[in-house]
């Protein structure tokens, strides 16, 4: 998928502090510059993430979500490929949009360097759902 003219993003990272620092630290160092310039703005820190033990878990936010960022054009698997491999040790979990209300949801778990679309995660849960609310239902039958 590839986002025109305003980017957006809101991406939830999730696991261990210290494997967070890392990740704050590669976005902070210019880790996305190729796709667009980072603002210290964009990293919300949980209430108490300055104060969890490096191998406590915690979480931050990752988003513009308020003001977007102007770009010609941005691919979102290379954006996401990036994003991913340098954010293995954590979950991220979150989505990109833009001005024309595109939108790509995904999740990368912890020890993964890749992505799922979202959408694929949630089709499947909703096929689980219903074969388990068949299962019961038959139960409930046979039990009657």
């Amino acid at each position: 998928m590839t986002f025109y003219d305003e980017f957006y993003f809101e991406i939830t990272f999730s696991g261990r502090k210290a494997e967070l620092d890392r990740v704050v630290a590669f976005l902070k160092g210019g880790g996305l510059d190729d796709f667009f310039e980072m603002d210290n703005d964009f990293i919300d820190y949980d209430d108490d993430y300055h104060e969890t033990p490096d191998e406590g878990e915690s979480s931050f936010s990752f988003s513009n979500d308020e003001y977007g960022i102007e770009i010609d054009e941005l691919d979102a698997d290379e954006f996401l490929e990036v994003l991913c491999r340098a954010a293995k040790k954590v979950d991220l979990r979150g989505e990109l949009y833009d001005v024309d209300e595109e939108e790509y949801r995904f999740v990368s778990v912890e020890g993964d360097s890749y992505y799922l679309n979202a959408r694929n995660i949630d089709l499947f849960n909703d096929e689980l759902d219903t074969q388990a609310k068949e299962e019961a239902r038959d139960e409930d039958e046979d039990e009657d």
